[in-house]
Protein backbone atom coordinates (compact mmCIF):
# COMPACT_ATOMS: atom_id res chain seq x y z
CA UNK A 1 0.00 0.00 0.00
CA UNK A 2 2.83 1.95 0.39
CA UNK A 3 4.25 2.02 -2.46
CA UNK A 4 0.55 2.41 -4.29
CA UNK A 5 0.25 6.23 -2.27
CA UNK A 6 4.36 6.95 -3.57
CA UNK A 7 2.44 6.16 -7.21
CA UNK A 8 -0.36 8.31 -6.58
CA UNK A 9 2.14 11.48 -5.11
CA UNK A 10 4.15 10.97 -8.64
CA UNK A 11 0.89 11.02 -10.72
CA UNK A 12 -0.19 14.79 -9.14
CA UNK A 13 3.28 15.97 -9.85
CA UNK A 14 3.60 14.26 -13.00
CA UNK A 15 0.07 15.10 -13.81
CA UNK A 16 -0.84 18.73 -12.47
CA UNK A 17 -4.17 18.66 -14.29
CA UNK A 18 -5.43 15.56 -13.96
CA UNK A 19 -8.73 14.56 -11.46
CA UNK A 20 -10.07 11.47 -9.99
CA UNK A 21 -13.91 10.96 -10.38
CA UNK A 22 -16.06 12.49 -7.76
CA UNK A 23 -17.68 8.76 -7.19
CA UNK A 24 -15.98 5.65 -7.11
CA UNK A 25 -17.10 3.01 -8.83
CA UNK A 26 -15.11 -0.98 -8.88
CA UNK A 27 -16.05 -4.14 -9.90
CA UNK A 28 -17.68 -6.04 -7.32
CA UNK A 29 -15.71 -8.86 -5.73
CA UNK A 30 -17.60 -11.50 -7.32
CA UNK A 31 -17.45 -10.60 -10.99
CA UNK A 32 -13.82 -9.89 -10.57
CA UNK A 33 -11.75 -13.06 -12.77
CA UNK A 34 -8.66 -12.46 -11.11
CA UNK A 35 -7.56 -11.65 -7.96
CA UNK A 36 -5.41 -8.90 -9.28
CA UNK A 37 -7.13 -6.97 -11.91
CA UNK A 38 -5.22 -4.75 -14.43
CA UNK A 39 -6.00 -2.01 -17.24
CA UNK A 40 -4.15 0.31 -19.08
CA UNK A 41 -5.02 2.68 -21.96
CA UNK A 42 -5.61 6.31 -22.48
CA UNK A 43 -8.82 9.08 -22.66
CA UNK A 44 -8.51 12.55 -24.56
CA UNK A 45 -11.01 15.70 -23.23
CA UNK A 46 -12.21 18.63 -24.37
CA UNK A 47 -13.11 20.64 -21.46
CA UNK A 48 -13.16 24.34 -20.36
CA UNK A 49 -9.93 25.43 -19.36
CA UNK A 50 -11.35 26.03 -15.88
CA UNK A 51 -14.39 26.02 -13.89
CA UNK A 52 -15.99 28.73 -15.72
CA UNK A 53 -14.43 28.87 -18.43
CA UNK A 54 -15.80 29.81 -21.57
CA UNK A 55 -12.58 29.16 -23.40
CA UNK A 56 -11.62 25.35 -24.45
CA UNK A 57 -9.23 22.85 -24.81
CA UNK A 58 -8.37 19.31 -25.30
CA UNK A 59 -6.59 17.29 -22.84
CA UNK A 60 -4.62 13.81 -23.35
CA UNK A 61 -4.49 11.06 -20.21
CA UNK A 62 -3.02 8.15 -19.91
CA UNK A 63 -5.27 5.61 -17.72
CA UNK A 64 -4.49 2.78 -15.51
CA UNK A 65 -6.67 0.57 -13.33
CA UNK A 66 -5.91 -1.68 -10.58
CA UNK A 67 -8.75 -3.68 -8.56
CA UNK A 68 -7.92 -6.30 -6.10
CA UNK A 69 -10.13 -8.90 -4.61
CA UNK A 70 -9.30 -7.91 -1.20
CA UNK A 71 -10.88 -4.46 -2.00
CA UNK A 72 -8.26 -2.66 -2.71
CA UNK A 73 -7.66 -0.56 -6.05
CA UNK A 74 -5.92 1.94 -7.42
CA UNK A 75 -6.80 4.60 -10.97
CA UNK A 76 -6.43 7.45 -12.64
CA UNK A 77 -10.38 6.97 -12.32
CA UNK A 78 -11.20 6.17 -8.57
CA UNK A 79 -8.12 7.44 -6.96
CA UNK A 80 -6.18 5.00 -4.16
CA UNK A 81 -8.75 3.71 -1.96
CA UNK A 82 -10.01 0.39 0.09
CA UNK A 83 -13.63 -0.93 -0.47
CA UNK A 84 -14.31 -2.43 2.76
CA UNK A 85 -18.18 -4.38 2.05
CA UNK A 86 -18.09 -7.78 0.66
CA UNK A 87 -21.82 -7.07 -0.65
CA UNK A 88 -22.19 -7.03 -4.47
CA UNK A 89 -25.12 -3.86 -3.81
CA UNK A 90 -23.26 -2.24 -1.37
CA UNK A 91 -19.91 0.07 -1.40
CA UNK A 92 -18.07 1.53 1.30
CA UNK A 93 -14.87 2.66 2.26
CA UNK A 94 -12.03 5.30 2.18
CA UNK A 95 -9.78 7.10 -0.64
CA UNK A 96 -7.43 9.46 -1.56
CA UNK A 97 -8.39 11.22 -5.06
CA UNK A 98 -6.94 14.09 -6.91
CA UNK A 99 -8.20 17.59 -7.53
CA UNK A 100 -7.15 19.43 -10.46
CA UNK A 101 -4.98 22.34 -10.15
CA UNK A 102 -5.72 25.65 -11.45
CA UNK A 103 -2.73 27.84 -13.49
CA UNK A 104 -2.87 31.20 -13.61
CA UNK A 105 -1.22 31.09 -16.83
CA UNK A 106 -3.62 28.69 -18.48
CA UNK A 107 -6.23 31.34 -19.62
CA UNK A 108 -5.30 35.46 -19.94
CA UNK A 109 -8.65 35.61 -17.64
CA UNK A 110 -7.11 34.11 -14.70
CA UNK A 111 -4.11 36.89 -14.45
CA UNK A 112 -3.69 38.07 -11.51
CA UNK A 113 -5.63 35.39 -9.53
CA UNK A 114 -2.70 32.86 -9.03
CA UNK A 115 -2.95 28.90 -9.06
CA UNK A 116 -4.67 26.68 -7.02
CA UNK A 117 -2.49 23.82 -6.81
CA UNK A 118 -3.07 19.81 -7.37
CA UNK A 119 -4.60 18.53 -3.98
CA UNK A 120 -4.43 15.12 -2.64
CA UNK A 121 -7.62 14.47 -0.58
CA UNK A 122 -8.37 11.80 1.76
CA UNK A 123 -12.13 11.20 1.84
CA UNK A 124 -14.96 8.37 1.55
CA UNK A 125 -17.82 6.31 -0.50
CA UNK A 126 -20.92 4.61 -0.10
CA UNK A 127 -22.55 3.36 -3.24
CA UNK A 128 -26.01 1.16 -3.25
CA UNK A 129 -27.12 -0.90 -6.47
CA UNK A 130 -30.57 -0.74 -5.95
CA UNK A 131 -30.46 -3.00 -8.86
CA UNK A 132 -28.50 -4.24 -12.06
CA UNK A 133 -29.52 -0.63 -13.39
CA UNK A 134 -30.05 1.76 -10.38
CA UNK A 135 -27.50 2.81 -8.56
CA UNK A 136 -26.94 5.70 -5.43
CA UNK A 137 -23.94 7.31 -5.11
CA UNK A 138 -22.17 9.46 -2.91
CA UNK A 139 -18.69 10.60 -1.49
CA UNK A 140 -16.89 13.29 0.48
CA UNK A 141 -13.31 14.40 0.11
CA UNK A 142 -11.32 17.56 1.56
CA UNK A 143 -7.91 19.27 1.18
CA UNK A 144 -8.72 20.96 -1.84
CA UNK A 145 -8.04 25.04 -2.90
CA UNK A 146 -5.45 27.07 -1.63
CA UNK A 147 -5.19 26.56 2.06
CA UNK A 148 -6.05 22.39 1.21
CA UNK A 149 -8.86 22.98 3.61
CA UNK A 150 -11.62 22.40 1.15
CA UNK A 151 -14.64 20.20 1.04
CA UNK A 152 -16.51 18.86 -1.07
CA UNK A 153 -19.52 16.23 -0.59
CA UNK A 154 -21.35 15.27 -4.05
CA UNK A 155 -24.51 12.84 -3.83
CA UNK A 156 -26.08 11.40 -7.08
CA UNK A 157 -28.41 8.58 -9.27
CA UNK A 158 -26.93 6.34 -11.77
CA UNK A 159 -28.89 4.69 -14.49
CA UNK A 160 -27.25 2.12 -16.32
CA UNK A 161 -28.63 -0.17 -19.18
CA UNK A 162 -27.28 -3.04 -21.51
CA UNK A 163 -28.36 -2.77 -25.29
CA UNK A 164 -26.73 -6.19 -25.75
CA UNK A 165 -23.54 -7.83 -24.89
CA UNK A 166 -20.90 -5.63 -26.34
CA UNK A 167 -22.87 -2.07 -25.68
CA UNK A 168 -23.73 -0.31 -22.79
CA UNK A 169 -25.59 3.04 -21.77
CA UNK A 170 -24.91 5.01 -18.52
CA UNK A 171 -26.53 8.30 -17.07
CA UNK A 172 -25.54 10.06 -14.09
CA UNK A 173 -26.86 12.88 -12.18
CA UNK A 174 -25.08 14.81 -9.09
CA UNK A 175 -24.76 16.97 -6.89
CA UNK A 176 -21.71 19.13 -5.69
CA UNK A 177 -21.83 20.86 -2.06
CA UNK A 178 -18.68 22.65 -0.94
CA UNK A 179 -17.56 24.38 2.24
CA UNK A 180 -16.50 28.60 1.91
CA UNK A 181 -12.83 27.51 1.57
CA UNK A 182 -13.25 25.59 -1.49
CA UNK A 183 -15.32 28.35 -3.18
CA UNK A 184 -13.37 30.97 -2.24
CA UNK A 185 -10.27 28.87 -3.75
CA UNK A 186 -11.83 28.46 -6.87
CA UNK A 187 -14.87 31.38 -7.38
CA UNK A 188 -13.79 34.19 -4.56
CA UNK A 189 -11.67 37.20 -5.14
CA UNK A 190 -9.45 38.07 -2.56
CA UNK A 191 -8.79 42.00 -2.14
CA UNK A 192 -5.07 41.58 -3.30
CA UNK A 193 -6.12 39.18 -6.20
CA UNK A 194 -8.69 42.26 -6.96
CA UNK A 195 -5.31 44.58 -7.07
CA UNK A 196 -3.75 41.94 -9.28
CA UNK A 197 -6.59 41.04 -11.51
CA UNK A 198 -8.76 44.62 -11.69
CA UNK A 199 -11.82 42.04 -10.71
CA UNK A 200 -14.00 43.02 -8.08
CA UNK A 201 -13.97 41.17 -4.66
CA UNK A 202 -15.94 38.73 -4.19
CA UNK A 203 -16.54 36.59 -1.61
CA UNK A 204 -18.92 33.53 -1.82
CA UNK A 205 -19.89 31.21 1.16
CA UNK A 206 -20.28 27.48 1.80
CA UNK A 207 -23.54 26.08 -0.26
CA UNK A 208 -23.93 23.99 -3.91
CA UNK A 209 -21.28 24.52 -6.67
CA UNK A 210 -23.08 22.77 -9.29
CA UNK A 211 -25.65 19.93 -10.59
CA UNK A 212 -23.85 17.62 -13.25
CA UNK A 213 -25.83 14.71 -15.61
CA UNK A 214 -23.47 12.83 -17.39
CA UNK A 215 -24.28 10.16 -20.04
CA UNK A 216 -21.59 7.44 -21.46
CA UNK A 217 -21.75 4.46 -24.21
CA UNK A 218 -19.38 1.83 -23.13
CA UNK A 219 -18.32 -0.80 -25.67
CA UNK A 220 -16.40 -3.92 -25.22
CA UNK A 221 -14.89 -5.13 -28.40
CA UNK A 222 -13.12 -8.32 -27.23
CA UNK A 223 -12.50 -9.63 -24.10
CA UNK A 224 -8.99 -7.16 -23.70
CA UNK A 225 -10.31 -4.34 -25.25
CA UNK A 226 -13.48 -1.49 -24.76
CA UNK A 227 -13.84 2.07 -25.73
CA UNK A 228 -16.14 4.53 -23.78
CA UNK A 229 -17.47 7.91 -25.40
CA UNK A 230 -19.60 10.35 -23.59
CA UNK A 231 -20.23 14.13 -22.25
CA UNK A 232 -21.00 15.86 -19.14
CA UNK A 233 -23.39 19.25 -18.41
CA UNK A 234 -23.53 21.20 -15.89
CA UNK A 235 -25.31 23.85 -14.12
CA UNK A 236 -23.66 26.19 -11.40
CA UNK A 237 -25.10 27.78 -8.37
CA UNK A 238 -25.67 31.31 -8.36
CA UNK A 239 -22.89 31.77 -5.91
CA UNK A 240 -20.88 30.65 -8.61
CA UNK A 241 -21.86 32.70 -11.86
CA UNK A 242 -21.95 35.87 -9.40
CA UNK A 243 -17.46 35.34 -9.59
CA UNK A 244 -16.49 37.83 -11.73
CA UNK A 245 -14.32 35.44 -13.73
CA UNK A 246 -16.97 32.93 -14.54
CA UNK A 247 -18.28 33.46 -17.83
CA UNK A 248 -19.80 30.25 -18.51
CA UNK A 249 -22.76 28.69 -16.91
CA UNK A 250 -23.79 25.44 -18.15
CA UNK A 251 -20.21 24.26 -18.92
CA UNK A 252 -19.98 20.95 -21.00
CA UNK A 253 -16.66 18.25 -21.22
CA UNK A 254 -16.64 15.87 -24.45
CA UNK A 255 -14.55 12.41 -23.85
CA UNK A 256 -13.44 9.58 -25.30
CA UNK A 257 -11.19 6.43 -23.72
CA UNK A 258 -9.98 3.35 -24.86
CA UNK A 259 -8.41 0.34 -22.65
CA UNK A 260 -6.89 -2.67 -22.59
CA UNK A 261 -7.80 -5.41 -19.59
CA UNK A 262 -4.57 -7.71 -18.92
Amino acid sequence: MKKLLCLLLLAASCGAQAQTSEFVQTIPEYYLPKDINFSLGGAVLFTPKYLGSDERKAKVYPLFDAQWKNGAFFSAVNGLGYNFSKDPSLQYGVRLSLEAARDESSSSKLQGLGDVDTAIEPGAFLNYNINQNYSLLSSIRYGSGVGHNGLQTSVGARFTTAINDQHRITATLRANWVNASYMQSYFGVTEQQSMASGYSQYTPGSGLSDIKLSTSWHWTIDANWSLTTGASVSRFSSDVTKSPFVFEKTPITVYSAASYRF
